[in-house]
């Protein structure tokens, strides 16, 4: 007999932990993962959803009670276009200062 991972009682959902955690990844699922996918990465279960949680006030996301951590990293063609686009604003700020500096000493 499979053990429960919930039960309802009084309006109140009680969840069992110990079987949510026994059953997060997916079982018996041909093939296990997708071709593209590192060996050692397997499927999240229908159960095991239960384990993703939100802090409610950072907005973070948790996976069974650890902080996810995502992050975006820039490619080459970003990060040089960055560059360019900082070394445009550095010119336009060096040719506003020559030419306050041109009319300041320009006055009589």
């Amino acid at each position: 007999m499979e053990e429960q991972v919930s039960t309802f009682k009084d309006g109140i959902t009680y969840m069992n932990w110990d079987v949510v955690r026994k059953n997060r990844f997916a079982q018996n699922v041909v093939p296990p993962r997708p071709p593209d996918w590192p060996d050692h990465v397997s499927p999240i279960s229908l159960t095991g959803l239960v384990l993703i949680g939100i802090d409610e006030k950072t907005n973070e996301m948790f996976w069974d009670g650890k902080r996810l951590v995502t992050e975006k990293r820039f490619t080459d063609f970003e990060r040089g276009l960055a560059i360019v686009g900082l070394c445009i604003a550095f010119i336009g700020v060096a040719a506003t200062v020559v030419q306050a500096w041109a009319a300041v000493a320009s006055l009589p």
